[in-house]
């Protein structure tokens, strides 16, 4: 594997290199040299130094029961010299305790032997010279461990080594437990890591012996076997193996055994192990694969033997030496190591094969970086030279595989061959075939380069420095430079230095290289890999041959040379010596670099008499699974993991720093720590009053024990009892990093803009538990220590509280070694009357509990019932339980019935023990203790069956302030206790910045409005016509093409107008062209263009009249008003004159950015053809003087764009540059219309056309007005005919609320107005998302129809809540669903509720129907729209003619139109005065007139205006065949409508004769945003009823114009257009090819208008399931060339691919999809964002991205799992998450850090591990409140999620602060009357209903009735409220008002959530409870 084509290509990701390791010698210690900068920036090193100071840092622990009777004081000291390790083990000496050796039988035998040694119960440790980083082809060791103790614990492991980063992985393959102990069989040794790779053996106490078998031949070579033979006739045999190890000299052994023999069916093939003790002849043997066949015996000299069929063998290995302690009498077993280059070929492992043999494999393979290799163990069966059998006795991998057992092997002419996975494989072969010493010195094949393919290993050396890389290779190579994630230099062959054989090289740091800090610094040396061609008929032939044929030249293989990687520190001056305690090293945010204590005081003495081998190895206190989640520290790595004094013994009880060679002077000592000192002195002086005070000092409200950091700076220095975790020591000239205050500055405004932006979390209301319904509270006391004492309990033995989370508690009980217990009794009457109890209520007494610490223990639950003397009436227990085996919680329980009179004390008691008798406490947990007694069923005399008051909303309001200020105001003093118990903060500032008055609780701070320009570029373009040919051409093709696929992407519509272009002799002639033109131009305002060149264009003078050209001045003139000026402009003017002065010249300063003009000079007559040439030049010299002066009117306005051209190409070019230029200053990248903009800005366009002119009666505002003024519960209907004015009415009364009230929330809504507003889902969802935005609502928009209806009333309250409010559905008789079936459920208005909210007002108006029919049922009130009168409609006329277009009619011509029934109708009036204003000729208007009267309904006249359109426009010298039938059909089958530059495209018609056409169809006409529309329905009903009147004709329209958008590049505008055209047109296979590209759902998924179309595509296509598939068939298609070409595209794909099936539940896609993106931004940001990742428990490192989109795709996969219930892999995408953020600045990045911790926190409550989530959400809270600050909802979200996890603990008191403090914050920001008020509300009412506080029901309905008023009854949180407050007045004995709420609830669970979700099974639950007890009365 390589790097690929390109280095620099992938720079952070180096595949493929590896070490070439040779054969290793044992125990060798590195020299290092740890070297400082001083201040002077000069080089210094700690054994240069002359000076005698020391700085000494001791810490001890005096226990009271010592394990140890020595209880002389011992101090560890250790000299720490930088340049030395700490002790030193000389190569070759003789064995000792702690210590590994390699074997060697004249260098034929050699295997890793470890022993280790200590005094019980310590751990001991052992470093094994074997190193886990296994590079290329992996690796894979069985370690075999066996341990001299009482219960003689024996063990074999599966190791299976990481490519690289120090990671490996242990997985137990078989273990033998002699004694019966559970604990035993539950515990395994364990193993350690170092920071150079070195494997650390970690054992339990007394002798233990370590082998270790591998693959790889770098580390032992597998010879170390034993054969052994059953000799024919013979049934057993005697093994070189003695099983009396003896417990002092070698202790007890573990032997591996392969086994085979007998013959057909009585054959057997079997591996065993088998555990030898100490003394006894005792042994124990079990198979570990194969049948158990063969007898183990020992004889009377205690040597093995085993009982098995003549002519078995037999090939031994066993963990400690003596095997082979005779060389010359030992047979030999076959074994054999090789490796090959591509595992997928099959290879040779061995050759011979016959007869039968057991043979085992180790396999390994790997293909990538750190953790990504495989290892498998393989039995193999071999039966009469044939493989019978293969059976994977174990096997794991890591990263980039899904399983282990990925090898095949075959038996082919006696060759064992293996074929397994693609890439570099390693094997090692062990079986029980004998075998001579020279075929085993052959039978290793591990020589050639693993990496490359080369025949010989490239090796080299390296030496990192603060100034320079020095280092030298074996071979001529490029040699790469690694600092940390990116490479900084590749050095070529060409700068190598050739010596003595080698080639050496340097590499300078650069200055830039230099900064302090810590780096990992790595070095390759780069080959070419061979890529090998086999002869594939010669393998089964010859296998042993594999002749390579040839040798092709590969990709790059980096290859990392010896003592690579290494740490370069970098210190900060001033910073004499840092330590990270018990942690690898890390830089500190003051760029403090802190070494490891690992690599500076590593000790494996055995004897504990310096007490150092903890600090080696191990025995730390873990203070906190993650660094970020230490509170008050972005320096979490420093205090995750301490050094802790209490150890196993007494000489372990200290640990002191002994810093030698330090330089004369004064230092300050920086301690960190997690929780005060109890004693400590520095360098002899007591210090420790100092030190505990500034912690003291420091210590702040909300800190938690042992997971909040501290530091104090002392001028001296450290002892007893305490966790040390960091220090440093600093000289005087040591400073803090500074942040400058531009820095500062940037952060603040960093911080308003995202607390601009978050919105608060999601919570959801808590729901009383349903086991204490009907029940009463837990009468127990502190019943799971959740006060973290044994207060209230009367206790025996040695009972602790533990901070372990107990059964859904943060805290329980643990025990010691003897029987442990406690007591708690409980008085009945101090909680029920005597009465009562004599009736036998059930009691129910339980409490959980399961196996202790190191597993096992014992434990027992008794309960009593007495009587007030102390008799026993009834009693229970469970006797003693035990050993305990399971690590799930159990319940004891019992419930006492008919038990009788007289009870009065219930007595609880439990204890337990552990059953090994060791000092500590690993006994049983006990948790959540309960004592609970049946509720009275007698009903309180003011039970009822009814709901809580509605009613005085205002009297309501005003009362629950006034509770809200009482709640604060009596839990003050609360507040000030929870400071004292350090539990919560408060600040001073912050309680008068939330004190509110009552007059500011229900303020609004107003809504966002927004207007929009109009997205539409119309530009003019006017010049002469003849000499413009070739520049219009050019224009057309180059220019405007480019300048509307821009426009296209912006959202933007682009149309030209070219009158010039096209125009017709008849056109010129009927002296319509001057107003066309004007009108047009006037219509393009402010864009205008104008080519120029000699000619002067159409003109007349006086003295030469042109009767047309006059013809067309005087229609002009005539027919519009405010062209009257162009009469001055009548001769010595020419047309394009005209335009310049209507367009630009007359309001210059209109249009000075938008206007350009283009003078071309005319080319010399020499250089084009006679016939240009006089096309070019002018008519005349009167016409050139006439340009001339034109021209320089045009230069005489500096402010206008003037520019000179010479070729048409050239021209084309500056018109690009100068409209992209418009187009970027008026429409910038990021100004997009939403989907939502978009359609609310048609809308607004709608209501904007119906205001130009209003016809209709002043009244009716009166009316509405009036009603809405009683602000009445019910809609208002308006009632009418069609074309009443209906719509102008609302709409204009629209907009006189809009312009007195400001602050009011106005919706308009305008059903029929296109096609996508008809569907009434679309129009709630649209509703729904304008108040989102309006209001910012933090609640998500409902994704199914039914919720979406069901939450209208919902958030109509809400908005009532806050502000006026005014929702306008016009038409509503227009609905259509999509189903063609007419008028169907919609009409009915179920989906409007039935109680508006208060200060909501819902105008809605209809036509007669089924809808209007719904509104008269439902008694709505009402107002219908009455006929024009008479008087009405000369007023009308009058008005609308004669005061706007100057028009007048005679007095015969206005009684027709007023005396003629059809013209009441307010729309046929306005359209036939349009008809008339326009008719040309006044002599013949009269009929015309009476002729349109002849049109009896709107409909009517809208086809005659139809027929006078195709008269006009379809008939002449050049007509256009359809024009009004293709233009009007287009418009009718559209979804939103046409653009003007779309229709032209699709007609294919000049702009001289679409302008026309365009303007005498204007009126009826819509444009929203430049998409044109029908003004009026009955204009669409003229075109549907004369062009498309089947179904056949309306598919074929929708096809036509699917067609038309198909054929162009994919824009918003097609996928706007396609989905609803293909679903119209019923092409379903058309609809899912389009929705299925993923261009198109990459734009339709951008919005969630978008999202909501793909969903209901999918439903009509057949269902989700039918997305996963299409989509990710696509995904897997697309070519990864295009990937890599437009990454930032693909990564946002796959994002909103992977939130799309989030949404709609199809996690298993989600899941996909967001690994795919999480690869690919890695892959993108890998170079810029990289980081190392080191693990802070280990000494594992990883390569990683934190890029903020890499963070937040691993958020979303995080919550993917989590829904899955995946919750383990969710903790590790979390973790990862959170870890890559390993260095957190900027308020961004401790946001996104809150985020992942708050979501890591939900997964870990879903584990039920509350501790660990609680920890999280607090240090969530700190980096939130840092962030936003303590007013933030956010942040408040927070403290309600903590108070909730607080109740669920029983912890009432700490729940409730947290909650007032939300409630504090909530309230000021929203008011007391707001939902999220409600929510903690309700928490509150659950805290004090626990408290048996009176106030709790109060609380509930308060929360309540704001649910209800703001969400209806149909929400779910009113169900859960309803359910709190059902569940308290069961408890009180109000059953009848229970069973009211319970109903309710019941029915709101059901509808929500079903019958069958458990939610709603608990509720049901509680109603049947309450149901036999309770009346309906």
């Amino acid at each position: 594997m390589g790097s690929g084509g390109s280095r620099k290509a992938t720079p952070t990701v180096l595949k493929g290199y590896r070490r070439e390791i040779s054969n290793v010698s044992l125990m060798k210690v590195r020299q290092k040299k740890v070297v400082r900068i001083d201040e002077g920036g000069a080089e210094t090193t700690s054994n240069t130094t002359s000076t005698n100071a020391k700085v000494i840092v001791s810490c001890t622990n005096k226990l009271e029961n010592n394990l140890s009777n020595n209880s002389e004081e011992k101090t560890e000291t250790v000299d720490m010299e930088a340049s030395k390790s700490i002790l030193k083990m000389e190569e070759g000496k003789t064995k000792t305790k702690g210590e590994t050796k390699t074997i060697h039988d004249s260098d034929f035998i050699k295997t890793i032997y470890c022993s280790t040694t200590s005094e019980y119960p310590l751990h001991n440790f052992g470093k094994i010279d074997y190193n886990v980083n296994a590079y290329h082809g992996g690796r894979t060791a069985m370690y075999f461990v066996s341990t001299t103790s009482i219960y003689y614990n024996t063990e074999l492991f599966l190791v299976r080594s990481g490519y690289d980063g120090n990671h490996v992985q242990f997985k137990l393959l078989s273990k033998i437990v002699p004694s019966p102990s559970v604990f035993y069989e539950d515990q395994t040794n364990s193993y350690k890591v170092d920071e150079e790779g070195m494997l650390i053996a970690d054992c339990y106490h007394d002798n233990n012996h370590i082998m270790l078998l591998t693959n790889d031949s770098n580390y032992g070579n597998l010879r170390n076997g034993v054969f052994e033979e059953i000799q024919e006739n013979n049934s057993s045999v005697e093994f070189p193996l003695n099983v009396n190890g003896g417990r002092n000299e070698r202790g007890s052994g573990i032997t591996l055994i392969l086994c085979s023999g007998g013959k057909g069916d009585e054959s057997i093939n079997t591996l065993y192990l088998i555990l030898s003790e100490t003394e006894g002849n005792k042994f124990h043997s079990k198979a570990i694969s194969g049948e158990d066949k063969y007898e183990f015996s020992v004889n009377e000299d205690g040597c093995l033997c085993v009982n098995g069929p003549a002519g078995s063998r037999f090939g031994l290995w066993h963990n400690r030496d003596n095997l082979t302690a005779t060389p010359t009498l030992t047979s030999h077993t076959f074994v054999s190591q090789t490796q090959c280059l591509d595992g997928i070929e099959s290879f040779l492992l061995m050759e011979n094969v016959k007869e039968h043999a057991a043979i085992v494999v180790l396999c390994s393979n790997s293909n990538g970086m750190e953790d990504s290799t495989v290892s498998s163990v393989y039995h193999l069966v071999i039966k009469d030279g044939n493989l019978v059998a293969t059976n994977e006795i174990s096997g794991c991998h890591g990263t980039n595989y899904k399983k282990s057992n990925l090898w095949n092997f075959k038996v082919i002419d006696g060759c064992l061959l293996a074929s397994g996975p693609t890439g570099p494989c390693r094997y090692g072969v062990l079986s029980n075939i004998i075998a001579s010493k020279e075929e085993l010195q052959k039978s290793c094949k591990q020589d050639f380069c693993l990496a490359t393919g080369e025949s010989t290993k490239t090796k080299g050396n390296i030496e990192v420095t603060l100034e320079e890389i020095k280092g030298y290779v074996n071979k001529p190579s490029e040699i790469c430079v690694m600092l940390d994630h990116k490479i900084i230099q590749l050095i070529p062959i060409d700068e190598l230095s050739q010596q003595n054989g080698s080639y050496s090289f340097k590499y300078l740091w650069k200055e830039d290289e230099g900064d302090v800090g810590h780096y990992l610094v790595r070095v390759f040396a780069i080959r070419k890999h061979v890529r090998s061609m086999y002869d594939n008929n010669s393998i089964y032939q010859n296998v042993r041959l594999r002749i390579l044929k040839v040798s092709v030249r590969g990709e790059d293989i980096y290859i990392e040379l010896t003592d690579s990687p290494r740490s370069l520190i970098r210190q900060k001056p001033g910073v004499i010596y840092a330590l990270n305690v018990a942690s690898p090293v890390y830089q500190d945010m003051n760029d403090i670099v802190y070494s490891s204590e690992f690599s500076l005081f590593a000790n494996f003495d055995p004897t504990f008499e310096m007490g150092t081998q903890c600090k080696a190895a191990g025995m730390p206190k873990r203070m906190a699974n993650l660094p970020a989640s230490l509170l008050k520290t972005n320096d979490g790595f420093l205090y995750t993991r301490a050094r802790r004094a209490e150890q196993f013994n007494e000489f372990d009880h200290r640990f002191t720093y002994k810093i030698n060679d330090l330089p004369n002077g004064t230092f300050k000592l920086r301690l960190h720590l997690t929780q005060p000192t109890i004693h400590l002195e520095i360098n002899g002086k007591d210090v420790n009053d100092e030190v505990h005070q500034k912690i003291k000092d420091s210590m702040e409200a909300g800190d938690l024990k042992s997971t909040t950091a501290y530091y104090v700076d002392i001028n001296v220095e450290i002892t007893e009892n305490y966790y040390l975790c960091a220090f440093a020591l600093l000289d005087n000239s040591y400073k803090d990093k500074a942040i400058a205050e531009s820095q500062l500055k940037e952060e603040d405004q960093e911080k308003h803009r995202l607390a601009d932006k978050a919105l608060p979390m999601n919570i959801t209301v808590t729901r009383k538990e349903i086991t204490v319904v009907g029940w009463s509270p837990n009468l127990l006391k502190n019943a799971s220590g959740e006060n973290k004492d044994l207060k209230h309990w009367n206790t025996s033995g040695d009972i602790r509280v533990c901070d372990a989370s107990g059964y859904g508690t943060e805290a329980c009980f643990k025990t010691s070694h003897m029987w442990s217990g406690k007591y708690q009794e409980v008085n009945l009457l101090d909680h029920f009357a005597a009465e009562y109890l004599d009736t036998a209520p059930d009691i129910q007494v339980s409490e959980w509990y399961k196996q202790g610490h190191c597993s096992g223990g014992f434990y027992c639950f008794t309960a009593q019932l007495m009587s007030d003397d102390g008799q026993v009436i009834k009693e229970y227990t469970t006797g003693e339980l035990g050993s305990l085996t399971n690590n799930d919680w159990q319940e004891a329980s019992v419930t006492f019935s008919a038990y009788g009179s007289g009870v009065r004390i219930v007595t609880f008691s439990s204890k337990g023990k552990d059953d090994k008798y060791w000092t500590g406490y690993f006994g049983p947990y006990i948790s959540a203790a309960g004592i609970r007694v049946k509720k009275e069923s007698k009903p309180a005399k003011d039970d009822s069956f009814s709901d809580i008051d509605q009613t005085n909303v205002s009297t309501k309001r005003s009362s629950l302030e006034k509770m809200v200020t009482n709640i604060l105001t009596s839990n003050q003093s609360m507040f000030e206790d929870l400071v004292d118990d350090k539990h919560l903060p408060v600040d001073q500032e912050f309680e008068k910045q939330t004190d509110m008055s009552n007059e500011l609780a229900f303020g609004w701070k107003g809504g966002k409005k927004q207007t929009h320009k109009k997205r539409e570029i119309r530009v003019f373009v006017s010049s002469t016509f003849r000499d413009f040919t070739m520049e219009r051409e050019a224009i057309i093709k180059k220019a405007f093409r480019d300048i509307n696929r821009l426009c296209v992407d912006r959202g933007v519509f682009f149309t030209y107008v070219d009158l010039r272009w096209g125009i017709t002799t008849e056109q010129t002639n009927d002296g319509k062209t001057i107003a066309i033109c004007l009108q047009e131009a006037k219509r393009c305002r402010p864009y205008f263009i104008c080519l120029m060149g000699d000619r002067f264009g159409w003109s007349q003078t006086e003295e030469k009249k042109d009767e047309t050209l006059n013809m067309t001045f005087d229609y002009a003139i005539e027919n519009n008003p405010n062209l009257k000026w162009i009469d001055n402009y009548r001769y010595n003017t020419s047309v394009t004159q005209l335009e310049i002065f209507h367009g630009v010249l007359n309001n210059p300063d209109d249009v000075k950015d938008k206007c350009f003009f283009y003078f071309r000079d005319l080319p010399s007559q020499d250089d084009v053809s006679p016939e240009l040439y006089k096309r070019l030049v002018s008519e005349s010299e009167w016409h050139k003087k006439q340009q001339d002066y034109l021209k320089s009117l045009v230069q005489q306005h500096k402010k206008i764009s003037v520019k000179k051209f010479k070729q048409a190409d050239e021209v084309s070019e500056l018109i690009k540059q100068d409209l992209k230029g418009c187009v970027d200053q008026e429409f910038p990248i990021g100004s997009e219309l939403t989907k939502l903009e978009q359609q609310g800005e048609a809308h607004a366009a709608f209501a904007s056309q119906r205001c130009r002119v209003y016809i209709g009666n002043q009244n009716y505002f009166t009316e509405i007005n009036k009603h809405r003024s009683q602000n009445i519960s019910q809609p208002f209907i308006i009632l009418g005919e069609s074309g009443c004015g209906k719509s102008a009415l609302v709409a204009n009364w629209a907009k006189q609320v809009e312009d007195s009230e400001k602050d009011t929330f106005i919706f308009l809504h305008f059903i029929g107005s296109s096609a996508d507003s008809a569907h009434y889902i679309k129009m709630i969802r649209r509703l729904f998302e304008e108040m989102k935005i309006f209001f910012n609502f933090d609640m998500q928009i409902p994704s199914s129809d039914t919720v979406l209806v069901h939450e209208i009333g919902k958030w109509l309250r809400m908005a009532g809540s806050l502000t006026k409010c005014v929702i306008v559905f016009d038409a509503i008789n227009q609905l259509d669903d999509g189903s063609g079936i007419g008028e169907s459920t919609e009409h009915d208005l179920l989906w409007i509720p039935s109680e508006i909210p208060p200060n909501v007002f819902l105008l809605i108006s209809t036509l007669p129907g089924r809808a209007m029919n719904a509104c008269i049922e439902a008694g709505w009130p009402s107002m219908r729209v009455r006929p024009l009168q008479e008087s009405q409609k000369m007023q009308i006329i009058t008005d609308y003619l004669e005061g706007i277009y100057g028009k007048t009619l005679t007095t015969e011509q206005k009684e027709m139109i007023i005396n003629v029934k059809q013209t009441s109708n307010p729309l046929y009036l306005k359209s036939l005065l349009d008809e008339v204003r326009m008719f040309g000729s006044f002599r013949t208007l009269t009929n015309k007139i009476s002729e349109y009267l002849s049109a009896e309904s709107p409909q009517d006249l809208f086809a005659k205006i139809l027929e006078r359109l195709e008269e006009e426009f379809e008939k002449g010298q050049t007509p256009r065949k359809d024009l009004v039938r293709d233009a009007t059909t287009a418009l009718w089958c559209s979804n939103r409508g046409m653009s003007e530059s779309e229709l032209v495209e699709l007609l294919d018609i000049p702009s001289a004769i679409w302008s026309p056409f365009y303007i005498s169809l204007y009126e009826n006409l819509v444009n929203r945003n430049g998409i044109l529309n029908f003004f009026h329905d009955h204009l669409r009903q003229a075109v549907e009823r004369k062009y498309i009147p089947t179904h056949e004709a309306k598919v074929k329209g929708y096809l036509c114009l699917a067609d038309f958008h198909a054929a162009k590049d994919t824009s918003d505008r097609t996928v706007e257009e396609l989905p609803f055209l293909l679903t119209k047109a019923g092409q379903l296979d058309r609809l899912k090819e389009t929705i299925t590209d993923l261009e198109v759902f990459y734009r339709l998924s951008d919005n969630e208008d978008g999202i909501f179309e793909l969903i209901k595509a999918w439903k009509t296509l057949g269902g989700f399931d039918l997305s996963e598939e299409a989509y990710m068939s696509k995904v897997q298609k697309i070519p990864k060339e295009d990937i890599l070409q437009n990454s930032t595209y693909f990564c946002k794909l796959y994002s909103r691919l992977g939130n799309f099936f989030l949404i709609i539940g199809i996690m298993e896609a989600a899941k996909k999809i967001f690994k795919t993106l999480i690869k690919q931004l890695e892959l993108n940001y890998g170079e810029s964002h990289g980081t190392v990742v080191y693990n802070v428990h280990d000494h594992t490192w990883k390569y990683r991205c934190k890029h903020p989109d890499v963070i937040k795709g691993l958020h979303e996969l995080g919550t993917v799992y989590s829904k899955l219930g995946e919750y383990d892999k969710a903790v590790r995408v979390y973790i990862d998450a959170i870890n890559r953020q390993n260095r957190v600045t900027t308020p961004t990045q401790k946001l996104q850090l809150c985020e992942g911790l708050l979501g890591l926190s939900s997964v870990y409550i879903q584990k039920e591990d509350m501790l660990e989530a609680k920890k999280l959400m607090l240090r969530a809270l700190e980096l939130a409140t840092f962030v936003l600050g303590k007013k933030h909802n956010f942040v408040a979200a927070i403290f309600t999620r903590l108070g909730q996890l607080s109740y669920k603990q029983g912890r009432v008191d700490e729940a409730l602060a947290y909650c007032l403090h939300d409630l504090k914050v909530t309230r000021s920001e929203v008011g007391t009357n707001h939902p999220r008020t409600a929510i903690v509300l309700n928490e509150i009412g659950l805290i004090y209903d626990d408290k048996n506080d009176t106030m709790a029901p109060q609380l509930y309905e308060a929360a309540l009735s704001i649910f209800l008023e703001t969400y209806g009854k149909n929400f779910l949180g009113t169900g859960t409220i309803r359910y709190n407050l059902g569940a308290f007045y069961f408890g009180t004995n109000h059953f009848a008002k229970a069973k009211y709420q319970f109903t309710e609830s019941y029915r709101v669970y059901v509808l929500f959530l079903g019958e069958d979700h458990p939610e709603t099974k608990a509720v049901k639950q509680a109603l049947d409870a309450v149901s036999s007890m309770a009346s309906d009365e």
